[in-house]
């Protein structure tokens, strides 16, 4: 049983490492920072653009990100100093580990975007598919894992696999914004947004836990679980194949809000804040509920005798029998609904100079209700009339060595632009917690008059 369990843990832990591969996760400190650019509107919607209007070219504006909380890859593998060979340093890893980690990966893809400004007003619209997993993991599961439920940090101890799941959010979204510099100094945003759920898997409550007794070695297995999706079941039915109209003409509705602002201090601070993906979708097509029992089992161990007398395997199968109705999970089909991922930008800007301004931020989410934080410190230049770059440094997911850079570049109306969290991140992903890059090309239509006579403008 103790091997049973192990090999369980280990398989897990397989898993975990293939997503820590370096895939893609949406903060964007950077374009906080780039906040005159076209998508700039994305983190803040009172954020307004130094074009006229913009046009996205379908399906160029790309935003990929990871971030992993627990450890980086070089700290599991590190090189031996006598030969440089590589070795499994586990005791490091788990010493990098918080009570409870977060692996997410998102990826959003802007198929059709576009905005233009009237007077003192801005409108924007957008048709975004985004997709986002986060995985949650115990660091329990890594000591079980790795030295077994007999070692010392666990024997006589429960195993808290509390937390532990995975979500799933997939969805296109439809937005139409508008923001309006009410005077000098303030300029307030919203966007309104129309979600169409393509597919979703939510654990909706994790509390598992394994206790090995110090003197007999019976283990106990306690706790309960409940998993919604939308959109999956089709995936395990071995008679009909999924209908592709499931996933785009459904049932699954949401709305979602955007809020920001912005407050001219003085000529050279800017004050910022904006709350961004408040809302929920309701999942009704193909929905499937999976909720365990509530387990409370003790495994007292298998008689040799009795295991080794037994030619027609009875007392194996007496056991996997008991195991079966012990695990069950009941199926409910009832629609249920799931939050946005709810992110929250606090921030401030000084300006130095025409060509050069100082930022800051705070940055807030929150996962299953539980909360993360970062913070930013960014500079921005306008190098020449045609390009602006910047860099900044952030502290997030337990990582204090993040430095992003980013620039948009005009050749005529057509802009490029590409901006990472972690430039460090895209050369070496086994050093790094945080891999993040947004890239894309947009249409500019024209620009304010006072910035096409100023050669800090882009």
């Amino acid at each position: 049983m103790n091997n049973s369990i192990r090999h369980i843990a280990l398989s897990t832990l397989v898993i975990i490492g293939v997503l820590m591969l370096p895939v893609r996760a949406q903060k964007d400190f950077m374009l906080y920072g780039m906040n005159n650019m076209a998508q700039s509107h994305i983190v803040n919607p009172a954020f307004m653009p130094n074009s006229k209007g913009y046009i996205t070219f379908p399906v160029m504006n790309t935003h990929m990100g990871f971030s992993h909380s627990g450890f980086q890859l070089n700290h599991l593998l590190q090189t031996r100093p006598q030969d440089d060979s590589l070795i499994l340093t586990p005791d490091f890893t788990l010493s990098k580990m918080a009570a409870l980690n977060y692996v997410n990966m998102d990826m959003n893809n802007e198929i059709l975007g576009f905005g233009f400004k009237a007077n003192k007003s801005y409108f924007h619209f957008n048709v975004t598919h985004k997709f986002a997993m986060r995985f949650m993991y115990p660091k329990d599961l890594f000591v079980l894992g790795i030295k077994g439920n007999g070692s010392e940090e666990l024997l006589g101890q429960r195993a808290s696999m509390d937390g532990f799941g995975i979500d799933i959010l997939d969805y296109i979204e439809f937005g139409a914004g508008y923001n309006r510099e009410f005077n000098d100094k303030l300029t307030v945003g919203a966007k309104l947004k129309y979600i169409n759920g393509v597919a979703n898997v939510y654990t909706r409550h994790s509390a598992l836990g394994i206790h090995t007794d110090a003197t007999t070695f019976d283990i106990t297995i306690d706790g309960q679980m409940t998993v919604n999706s939308s959109n999956i079941k089709p995936f395990f039915d071995t008679v009909n194949s999924p209908n592709p109209r499931d996933f785009l003409i459904n049932s699954n509705r949401g709305f979602g809000i955007d809020l920001g602002g912005t407050y001219k201090l003085t000529d050279k601070i800017t004050l910022q804040a904006s709350i961004v993906d408040l809302g929920v979708i309701n999942w009704k097509t193909n929905v499937a509920t999976l909720s365990s029992n509530d387990v409370n089992f003790t495994f007292q161990g298998v008689d040799i005798k009795e295991l080794v007398a037994d030619t027609s395997g009875a007392v194996m199968q007496a056991f996997t029998d008991s195991l079966g109705g012990i695990f069950n999970a009941t199926e409910n089909n009832d629609a249920y609904s799931t939050p946005l991922h709810t992110r929250i930008y606090i921030g401030g800007s000084y300006k130095l100079n025409e060509k050069i301004e100082f930022g800051g931020l705070w940055y807030n989410e929150f996962i299953h209700s539980r909360y993360r934080t970062a913070i930013t410190a960014s500079a921005n230049m306008q190098v020449v009339r045609w390009l602006r770059v910047g860099m900044n440094y952030t502290a997030y997911a337990r990582d204090y060595f993040n430095i992003g850079f980013g620039f948009a570049v005009n050749g005529g109306p057509v802009q490029y632009y590409f901006l990472t969290d972690n430039l460090i991140g895209m050369f070496a992903p086994h050093a790094t917690k945080n891999w993040q890059v947004r890239t894309g090309v947009n249409f500019l239509i024209g620009r304010e008059k006072k910035d096409a006579d100023s050669k800090s403008s882009y």
